[in-house]
């Protein structure tokens, strides 16, 4: 791995004896941030120009297999909440925010009602709702996500896609110029929005932590690859939390009406779902959109 790349981080040992790696920065108001896919705990570092200017403690968290933290076999999505609170309480945090982006809002919805108590506030961006709906993705990842995970073919089938999604993630971190002038990178932006396709092909500040990203995200090879399909069962699956135990208020749901990613239709049907939340729609942007109101973020999390 390229020294450039590299990024501090640490990791505590859960009952049971497995790592949750984490990256802490700032001071202020705890922020707990949990990654998209499939990325790992550095795209906290999106924030770190918030942290400052809004007094926030954010803490970037790595899911299972992701980054520093360790495989968990036959996992339940809820299950990540109790790493959540294990984290905080290891922190000396008793409550916090928590911000999920992509998957990483799967998460922060379940939390918003497994931890309620615990939570001053809760913000899911460009997220699905579950069991992930493929009526609007691109064929190849529609078919993918369909065999990779059936009972005959997908234990073969699986991990082939999983590892051939993490060579292609890595070729795109390490060299992206090369990447989006090969057929495949040209594929991979074909029918995303315009601001989705320039925030991968123009050089910049977040792309590069997504990047990075990335790289760590996907280190530890062998699991990172079980770690693929793991999310993608999980996303099959559905919900596994009663939802309903949400709060009125404090989930909040951000959304791009352009979102190629995520459909902006997974976020009315989640606000539908979950009687009090807070949807909010971004006319014509994609699924990057927040990136250019962190300060909304930040004024939001503050309170």
């Amino acid at each position: 791995m390229d020294k450039e790349f590299n990024e501090p981080g640490q990791a505590i040992t859960l009952p049971g004896g497995r790592k949750l790696g984490y990256l802490l920065f700032g001071e202020g108001r705890p922020v707990l941030y949990i990654h998209g896919f499939p990325e790992c705990r550095l795209e906290a570092l999106f924030l770190k120009r918030i942290a400052g200017s809004r007094h926030l403690q954010v803490v970037g968290v790595d899911r299972p297999g992701f980054g520093l933290s360790t495989y968990a076999p036959n996992r339940r999505l809820s299950d990540f909440a109790w790493d959540i609170s294990a984290l905080a309480d290891h922190l000396g945090i008793d409550d916090f925010a928590l911000v999920g982006w992509s998957v990483g809002a799967h998460y922060a919805t379940v939390c918003a009602a497994l931890l309620a108590k615990r939570l001053t506030r809760a913000v899911a961006i460009a997220g699905f709702d579950l069991p992930v709906d493929t009526s609007g993705m691109k064929t190849v990842d529609r078919m993918g996500l369909a065999l990779g995970t059936m009972p005959v073919v997908g234990p073969v089938v699986g991990p082939w896609l999983a590892k051939a999604n993490r060579s292609m993630y890595l070729r795109m971190a390490q060299d992206p110029d090369a990447f989006w002038e090969s057929r495949e990178g040209r594929n991979y932006l074909k029918g995303q929005s315009r601001d989705e396709v320039d925030f991968h092909i123009v050089s910049s500040e977040n792309r590069d932590i997504l990047f990075r990203s990335f790289v760590e995200g996907l280190q530890q090879e062998h699991d990172s690859i079980r770690s693929i399909i793991q999310e993608l069962r999980l996303a099959k699956r559905g919900w596994d939390a009663d939802l309903s135990l949400t709060p009125p208020g404090l989930l909040h749901i951000w959304h791009g009406t352009a979102d190629t990613y995520a459909r902006v239709g997974n976020a009315h049907r989640k606000a539908k779902a979950i009687p009090g939340t807070n949807l909010r729609l971004f006319e014509n942007v994609g699924h990057y959109f927040w990136l250019d109101h962190l300060e909304e973020l930040g004024e939001l999390l503050s309170l």
